[in-house]
Order: C-alpha cells, then structure tokens, then sequence
C-alpha cells in the first residue's frame, strides 16, 4: 500500500527559495512544479522549464528552487509499505531524480488537489483511498510518459475535443451531430472531424457507434429488457437499424450476445 506522509496543493512562495535536503528523505517526495526553477542533478544546478515534474528516490540528495519570486507547486511525500506486494515504483517504470515533462499537467494536478483534500480532512477509509488516488496519479503519470505524440496533449481544442467524448460515452443516446458537437467548439466541420481523428485515432461518428453498442452490450448482459427496448434506450430510432450496426461491429447478433454472456 501507499502510504502518503504530507501533500499540498498549488502551494506558493512569495520570495525566492531554497530546499535543500542533504541527507535526503526517508520517503519518496515528488514535486508537480509550475513555474520556471532549478534542480540539482549529479551536482550541477539545472533551470527547468514551468510544468516540470519530478520524483526524488528514497535517501537521496534533494536540492531545488527558484531564482524570482512566486515559486509554485503542488507535492507529495509517500512510502511503500514493506509488505507491499501489489505495486512497485520499478514497474511504473518512472525514472528518479530527473526532470520530466509530461503532457497535461492540469490534470495530474487535479489527482494532488484530490490527494490533499483526502489527506487534510482524513475519514475512516482515508488512507485506502489515499493509496488509490497515488497509484491513479502514477500510473496516469507513467501513461502520459510513454505516449508516442505528447504534443497532442497540448493542442489548445485537446480539452474541449476531450469533454465532447467524455459526454458522448456517458450519454451516447443522446442526438449527436458532428455538426452539433463541431459547432459547439467553434470549428468547421472539416476540421473538427480532422482534430477527433488525430486526438482520438477514430472518428466522431465511429465513436458515437461504438459508444451505443457498449451500453447496448452491458443492457444486454445486466439485464432482461427486451432488444427492442435496448435498441431505443441507446439511442436507436429503430430496432432492425440497431440489430444490423450490432452485427456489423460485433460480429454477432444481439440475441446470440446474450446468450453468450456470463450469467446468463
């Protein structure tokens, strides 16, 4: 389990500083810091650039800062408890004492607000959610490092592209348009279409097809509603146009699918 020992959140310092540790932690200590800074690696002083994320290893020399005022970061001390079998810093395969530059810094800071808000008002099962929150920071951390197109991540419409899918897969009935969803972004159909494919490796329209067939297929498995009422629920105007997309993309039909589901 991890075991977090101290965290903050958009923390500031007005002045310039100075954090040094010379025999360094008995914890891990890594730092999400979001303005211009400094790190010493292998004993030479390093300026990094705003953005910057990095994990100290245990009982290592830790030395950063700043040169200007308002340094700002967020920041996690956590351990391993000895009898953790389940998870290993090696095999999240992120590199220590090193400055990284992942894509999407919002988002990783999210996981830290999440974690200090956890860790500030602490409940009965604190420290198990503690635990799952670190290893979701890490694992999207190590995620984003592997990523073969970073820069994706940084487009200025990466965002808004992202909350239209994250809509669509939690109400894929809806009526959804690609010249509705273009139109709500403020782009051209065309280019709308081009941004979904380069973000998403799939098309909008695809998207929205695979979106309906998979509550289709957890309807079809969780439940004993009827094809014709799945068909609607998910957004279907008719049953046959549902049962022949069902087929084409499944290779099976909805009937043979639930039959073919555990359970039943």
């Amino acid at each position: 389990m991890i075991c977090v020992t101290g965290c903050g959140y958009d923390s500031h310092h007005r002045n310039p500083c100075d954090i040094e540790h010379k025999e360094g932690l008995s914890e891990y200590l890594l730092l999400i810091v979001k303005t211009p800074a400094w790190v010493f690696i292998n004993n030479q002083r390093i300026f990094t650039k705003p953005n910057m994320v990095i994990l100290f290893d245990q009982n290592t020399y830790i030395h950063y800062g700043c040169d200007t005022p308002n340094y700002n970061d967020d920041w996690i001390h956590f351990y391993l408890e000895k009898d953790s079998s389940d998870i290993s810093l090696s095999s999240l395969q992120l590199p220590f004492n090193q400055p990284l530059y992942p894509p999407d810094i919002p988002r990783l800071s999210r996981f830290i607000q999440m974690i200090t808000q956890e860790y500030r008002f602490p409940a009965k099962h604190s420290k198990q959610i503690l635990h799952c929150l670190t290893f979701a920071f890490l694992s999207a951390l190590t995620e984003y490092l592997m990523r073969s197109n970073p820069l994706i991540f940084q487009h200025k419409y990466y965002r808004a592209l992202l909350n239209i899918r994250t809509a669509l897969y939690n109400n894929p009935a809806n009526l959804w348009t690609i010249s509705d969803m273009a139109h709500s972004v403020n782009l051209s159909v065309s280019y709308f279409q081009h941004l979904y494919k380069q973000f998403f490796s799939t098309s909008a329209q695809t998207d929205k097809i695979h979106a309906r067939l998979e509550l289709a297929k957890f309807y079809l498995s969780h439940s004993d509603m009827n094809i014709c009422t799945i068909s609607s629920f998910c957004g279907y105007e008719n049953e046959i146009h549902f049962m022949r997309q069902f087929k084409k993309f499944e290779g099976i039909t909805p009937s043979d699918f639930r039959k073919k589901a555990p359970g039943k």
